[in-house]
């Protein structure tokens, strides 16, 4: 059956998922679109209920869509009440209730091709969400986001990342001493790391590292970088040099700079010497 009021109870509660708290309290999101949730499916991402609007359901993709989500709840509304749900201006005909999967940065395996990036404390979600998506253009292992922090499961980050959100393994910390204690694990562990902090004012330009062992890059908010107590369990603070009256770039753009130069140099590392006989 049909769902076509906007009041109607179950509609409320999707709609609420717009809300950051409530997201948080249901540890569930709202995604749109049919590239994510096309990519949400194929990659085995908790999806809950499928909600589409037969009359937007304008191409066979979308309708595709609906056919295959295989023990997924479906749920049939009126265009009106899609719309309602919808933060964009033209509607693609479907949305899909997601659960929410937070890992502990143990989840991302350090191995010698490890490359973590790590959000600390960004503010706008869709910063945060395209460092996701270049994360996982450049074959990035994970991406740990440092709190307080933008919402990675707010709409406009969700979009941002492309689908790159269920791509990648995306683990949390909540405070700046959780952070360095996870990088001394990975240390204890036995992994020749590099750790690269990013600054406007790096002692280093990221041209002249070398990234061809386990890395974490870490990048700092918009507003203030890394602290110092973050820095200093970095083996080397990098910056992007600047030629022209431009000091410094967004940092999901300065993150993407710093993300292809350290896959430039991976495509050509020598093969890793193994254990002597």
């Amino acid at each position: 059956m049909q769902i076509s009021s906007v009041r109607n109870p179950r509609i409320k509660a999707l709609r609420a998922l717009r809300l950051r708290k409530v997201r948080q309290q249901e540890r569930r999101f709202l995604v749109e679109g049919i590239r994510i949730i096309e990519e949400a499916l194929d990659l085995g991402a908790p999806v809950e209920t499928l909600v589409y609007a037969p009359d937007l359901l304008v191409s066979a993709r979308a309708q595709g869509l609906v056919e295959r989500a295989a023990g997924v709840e479906r749920l049939e509304v009126s265009a009106e009440v899609l719309n309602s749900l919808s933060e964009r201006e033209q509607s693609q005909g479907i949305a899909a209730v997601v659960r929410i999967e937070e890992r502990p940065p143990a989840a991302i395996r350090g191995d010698e091709n490890l490359l973590v990036v790590v959000a600390y404390q960004l503010q706008d979600p869709g910063n945060l969400g395209s460092i996701v998506r270049t994360a996982d253009a450049a074959g990035a292992s994970g991406v740990v986001v440092v709190g307080p922090s933008a919402d990675l499961y707010d709409p406009q980050a969700v979009r941002a990342t492309m689908g790159s959100l269920f791509a990648l393994p995306i683990a949390w910390l909540d405070e700046p001493a959780a952070l360095v204690r996870w990088i001394q694990g990975l240390r204890a562990e036995g992994l020749p790391l590099l750790v690269v902090a990013s600054s406007a004012h790096g002692r280093e330009t990221h041209f002249d590292v070398g990234y061809c062992r386990p890395l974490v890059l870490l990048v700092g908010s918009e507003r203030h970088g890394l602290p110092a107590a973050v820095r200093e369990a970095a083996d080397v603070d990098v910056r992007l040099p600047m030629a022209g009256r431009a000091t410094s770039l967004n940092v999901s753009a300065a993150t993407a700079a710093l993300l292809y130069e350290i896959l430039r140099q991976r495509l050509s590392c020598p093969p890793r010497e193994g254990p002597a006989p």
